[in-house]
C-alpha cells in the first residue's frame, strides 16, 4: 500500500492506521486549499501527537489508544491543536529551535501562547531523531518513518514533492510567496537536503503534515528526485 490518502479505513471515526502503533488523521485547512495532517504514535511511554490538527473528539478518540505523553511539532508554524491538547491533557509541547525568518509575525504570538514549550535541536527528541531540513526539521521514527512539516509531501501518484513544488499546486494569496519569489538555489538546496536525509537514514516512508503520506516506497521515490 504505497499511499495513505486523507480518507480511508479508520479506527472508530477518527484515525487511519499506518501500521501497528502509528496512525494519521486529517482535516481541511480553514484558510487554504489543502489538508492538514496529524500523526500519532502509541509507544510504551505513551501517545505522542505530531503536528496535530484540531478535530472534534480528538482527545476522546486518542484516549482509547493509551496515556498521553507529549505533543511534538516539526516546525513552529504547526501549533494547530498543540495548546488545546497541552492544556486539557497536561502534557508538554516540544518545538524546534526558533528560526525567526521561518515564522510569520502573527504565528510567533500563537507559538508563545502554548505556555512553556520545550525546545529541541538536531539530535534525539522523545525517541525521534531530528534533522535540520531547510528552516524546519525532519523527524525520523524508530520504524524509519520520516516526518516532515511543509518542506515535502507526497502527491496522489506516490511522487515526492519538495517545497515550493507542492505549494504551487494551489493558489494561495498574499502573504505567501509566489514561485517567482523563491530562488532555484533554495529549491535545489531543499531537494538535496531531503535526498541526503532520506538516504543517510534509510527512511522507508514519508509522513507529511499536508495531504499525502508515502508508505514503504520512499527510497524508490527519492531516486526519482
Amino acid at each position: 500500500m504505497p499511499l495513505v490518502p486523507p480518507g480511508g479505513e479508520v479506527i472508530g471515526t477518527m484515525f487511519t492506521p499506518i501500521r501497528e502503533g502509528a496512525f494519521r488523521w486529517s482535516t481541511p485547512d480553514p484558510a487554504d486549499d489543502w489538508m492538514m495532517v496529524g500523526h500519532l504514535f502509541v509507544r510504551d511511554t505513551g501517545v505522542v501527537f505530531v503536528d496535530p490538527p484540531m478535530v472534534p473528539g480528538l482527545l476522546e478518540a486518542a484516549r482509547r489508544l493509551g496515556e498521553f505523553e507529549a505533543v511534538l511539532l516539526t516546525e513552529q508554524n504547526h501549533t494547530r491543536a498543540a495548546r488545546f491538547i497541552a492544556k486539557r491533557a497536561g502534557i508538554p509541547v516540544y518545538l524546534p529551535e526558533s528560526v525567526p525568518e521561518a515564522v510569520e509575525p502573527w504565528e510567533a504570538a500563537r507559538v508563545k501562547e502554548i505556555g512553556d514549550p520545550k525546545v529541541y535541536e538536531a539530535g534525539n527528541v522523545l525517541g525521534f531523531q531530528a534533522y535540520k531540513f531547510g528552516e524546519d526539521y525532519a523527524l525520523l521514527s524508530d520504524r524509519k518513518e520520516l516526518l516532515v512539516g511543509d518542506n515535502a509531501r507526497g502527491n496522489d501518484k506516490g511522487k515526492v514533492l519538495i517545497f515550493p513544488e507542492w505549494f504551487n499546486l494551489y493558489s494561495p494569496g498574499p502573504p505567501y510567496p509566489g514561485p517567482e519569489d523563491i530562488s532555484q538555489g533554495f529549491r535545489n538546496k531543499l531537494r538535496n537536503q531531503f535526498k541526503e536525509i532520506a538516504r543517510t537514514t534509510g527512511a522507508t516512508s514519508l509522513l507529511a503534515s499536508h495531504d499525502y503520506d508515502i508508505i514503504g516506497t520512499l527510497q524508490e521515490r527519492v531516486s526519482e528526485l
